[in-house]
């Protein structure tokens, strides 16, 4: 791991370049805005109880659009926060590092928290009183009258901010670990820094994904369902706080490799596109595994086959994540070379959305619960009319306010398309 200390930061790094990586920073937004079609979807399964709530006009493919996202996005956005964490610790030194995070993650996740716990559990007082109403009572107006407004506190979890949580442990972790080694042992930092550099693009490179897939293979070995399991309580789950953390540090060990970026957009086409077929592999085999385990105890795979079963799908998600990664990142900064504005305004959104989108992807399809059309049809639409007040709320009460400093750094122009720079607040 190379590093620097926050005196000398822009000193040791030399005349590297530090350019504004737009493919990256449109990848991590992607992979937060994919958290509204995730969840929507969601309500969209055909298992039931599989989901805190469920509507009545389900989808042959919400589940498959679900697990589909569900495999690659996580890994792939903490390897993209990784790498711009690195970036900030570099560039500004660790007490900016520290102020920056605390205002951008610690402050979001424990006011968010607070705001959008009762709205979660609001939403699902309103979804399930709008189901039961007797008759032909299908008044929204009289589902918010009659639905419990009281909140249960007793065990709550982090909900869908279970990864600012985690990311204040990946922040400290590797910012303490970068200010020590890199005073007390600089010379392992080198050797360190020789490896990565002929790993990644000396004459050992065609190991790369090999030895990527040889460290995260045994974390995802630890998951007790195929792929990631999801963290539900407060209490970390050491087996996930530890497998997204290889992810965030090989983000943070490319950002001192970046010429590695560079070298990514050859073959980044073809990377992708063996990802995403890996991608359908991994979710065939899936899918394959969960209908296996639900299969009754006479119809159920022999427990050696079902252990080999779960860790080749396991060996596959692996493989198709590492090759996504590395292709979303080649394609992605080749086809983003320049900043385009309606880009870049939904990169400024992403934050605010995936923040607040999780009571409205309950919220919304419920109040058209007895709107009997096509499920797949109802669950795209639903879709568009979550995002609609998110994107709105975004416009009007985030982009120019001191919510848009919180959460970007800097208030924008109301008006996306303008001319104008932003006054940079950071």
């Amino acid at each position: 791991m190379h590093v620097t200390s926050p005196q000398t930061s822009d000193a040791t790094e030399g005349a590297l370049v530090h350019p504004r990586y737009h493919g990256m920073d449109f990848i991590r937004a992607v992979m937060m805005l994919l958290g509204v079609v995730l969840h929507t979807a969601l309500v969209f399964e055909q298992q039931d109880g599989f989901w805190i709530y469920q509507d009545p006009d389900t989808s042959p493919f919400a589940g498959l659009v679900a697990l589909l996202i569900h495999i690659f996005r996580m890994p792939v956005f903490f390897v993209m926060a990784g790498f711009f964490g690195a970036m900030l610790f570099v560039r500004r030194g660790a007490a900016v590092f520290g102020g920056h995070r605390f205002e951008r993650i610690v402050i979001p996740l424990v006011i968010g928290w607070f705001l959008l716990y009762p709205l979660l559990m609001w939403s699902l007082s309103f979804a399930l009183t709008h189901e039961m109403q007797p008759g032909d009572d299908h008044s929204i107006v009289g589902a918010l009258a009659t639905m419990s407004w009281s909140l249960d506190f007793q065990d709550p979890g982090p909900m869908h901010l279970w990864f600012l949580y985690y990311l204040v442990y990946y922040y400290v972790f590797f910012a303490v670990m970068s200010l020590v080694l890199g005073t007390m042992a600089p010379p392992l930092v080198r050797f360190f820094r020789t490896c990565i550099q002929g790993l990644s693009l000396g004459r050992f490179r065609w190991f790369r994904l090999p030895a990527l897939t040889l460290v995260s293979f045994p974390l995802m070995l630890t998951m007790n369902d195929v792929g990631f399991d999801t963290p539900m309580e407060w209490a970390p789950s050491w087996n996930v706080l530890g497998a997204y953390a290889l992810y965030f540090g090989v983000g943070w060990v490319c950002y001192h490799h970046r010429e590695l970026i560079v070298a990514l957009q050859r073959f980044a086409w073809t990377r992708l596109l063996g990802g995403v077929l890996l991608l359908i592999i991994a979710a065939i085999l899936s899918i394959i595994w969960h209908l296996s385990s639900l299969a009754p105890e006479s119809d159920a795979l022999d427990p050696g086959i079902a252990s080999l079963l779960f860790m080749i799908t396991q060996l596959v998600q692996v493989v198709a994540i590492w090759l996504l990664v590395m292709g979303l990142t080649g394609v992605c900064e080749r086809v983003f070379r320049r900043e385009n504005q309606v880009v870049r305004y939904l990169v400024d959104a992403s934050y605010w959305i995936y923040l607040m989108h999780l009571p409205l992807t309950i919220f919304i399809p419920a109040c058209f619960r007895f709107w009997n059309i096509d499920g797949t049809l109802k669950m795209f639409l639903m879709m568009v009319l979550v995002t609609i007040p998110l994107l709105v709320s975004y416009h009007l009460l985030v982009r120019g306010t001191v919510l848009g400093i919180v959460l970007s750094g800097r208030r924008y122009p109301v008006w996306p398309l303008t001319g104008r720079s932003p006054a940079n607040t950071e």
